[in-house]
């Protein structure tokens, strides 16, 4: 009888569908060889699939069409289920109790496990709820089916998710948006540069005005040497007035620094990879003080300033989260020295293999 049943098994595999996991409905074989249900290779060839392949080999066929019912496996399938069961029905009851040889007749909830008569009796299953096998078996029956249709759902939609991951184009996409940016970037670079020569031009109008200034009153301090005691020592006053004022108003640099123009963007883009640093109050030395916040540290009266920032020693506190990769952007103040200002900081890491 075992090896009956072993070989029914076989005949079993080699009878159910790869995809759904059951019985065939309405075979269908293709011409690779490889069967399957009818209804589950049609929702493998939907219209947008690209590819009208065999789902286990992954062969094309020359004819991109489902193939007609393979009856004669159809009529073999039904055979099968037929003697499948009564090789069950021929089974039932013959299954022993290999403790007491006793037919297993009951079924313990809690166990998950076959019981005789005797079983029962034991202290091992006296609080454990028991049901008859007549009882115990449909209700495992009606689990499995409902856990197969859970199944197919899910498995229906994966597909279909799968489905919509090959008709979304996500390079196209990528590139549209970075596209956007490119020309917000180029645009704010326009921007920023007509402000910059905006500006020039004022400093330049400003400079050649201030040059004239100082010719007019250069000449006229050398014309006013030459006058006579009393006609200088009149006008002196007001001349000297005049040159003291365009002296305090000294012309700026006319070249700009980078830093008045920030280009706009960059903190948005390094905020994507800010991180929150708490640091570790167990870490700092006695020459260091941590904030209540956990995100500061402000030197001791223990602590003393050097003359030169060169001769400064370390004191170092610990600080989280860990990183072993990525590239992470945090800001940290520098409180323990007049020459030393709050400062950003970017660290990139890589993780060695």
């Amino acid at each position: 009888m075992d090896s009956a049943v072993e070989m029914l098994q076989k005949v079993q595999t080699d009878l159910t569908c790869s995809i759904c996991r059951s019985y065939f409905s309405e075979p269908v074989t293709l011409h690779c060889g490889h069967s399957f249900c009818r209804e589950c290779l049609c929702s493998c060839w939907r219209p947008a699939t690209l590819a009208f392949s065999c789902p286990e080999c992954k062969q094309v066929p020359q004819i991109r069409a489902v193939p007609p019912v393979n009856e004669r496996l159809a009529q073999l399938t039904d055979l099968v289920k037929k003697f499948s069961s009564q090789v069950l029905q021929s089974t039932k009851g013959q299954s022993q109790c290999a403790l007491h040889g006793k037919v297993f007749k009951l079924f313990c909830e809690h166990d998950q496990k076959l019981l005789c008569v005797r079983c029962c009796e034991t202290p091992e299953h006296e609080a454990h709820g028991i049901s008859p096998v007549g009882e115990a078996a449909p209700k495992c029956r009606k689990q499995l089916q409902d856990m197969q249709r859970n199944l197919g759902k899910h498995f229906k939609e994966a597909e279909n998710l799968l489905a919509q991951q090959n008709l979304v184009d996500w390079r196209r996409m990528i590139i549209e948006e970075f596209y956007k940016l490119h020309r917000l970037v180029k645009a704010q670079e326009f921007s920023c540069i007509e402000r910059i020569r905006q500006e020039q031009r004022a400093r330049q109008d400003t400079l050649t005005q201030n040059i004239q200034t100082l010719q007019k009153l250069k000449l006229e301090l050398q014309e006013a040497s030459y006058q006579p005691d009393l006609d200088l020592l009149q006008d002196a006053k007001q001349l000297l007035e005049r040159s003291e004022s365009e002296l305090s108003q000294r012309a700026n640099t006319a070249i700009p620094e980078l830093r008045e123009y920030p280009i706009p963007g960059l903190i948005e883009m390094l905020n994507r990879f800010r991180v929150d640093l708490t640091i570790d109050p167990r870490s700092a030395s006695s020459y260091v003080r941590v904030s209540d916040d956990l995100k500061s540290v402000k030197a001791t009266e223990d602590w003393e300033a050097p003359q030169h920032l060169e001769d400064s020693e370390c004191h170092a506190v610990l600080a989280k989260p860990a990183f072993s990769s990525g590239r992470h952007y945090w800001e940290v103040d520098h409180p323990l020295h007049p020459s030393l200002v709050s400062a950003p900081h970017f660290q990139e890491l890589s993780l060695i293999p």
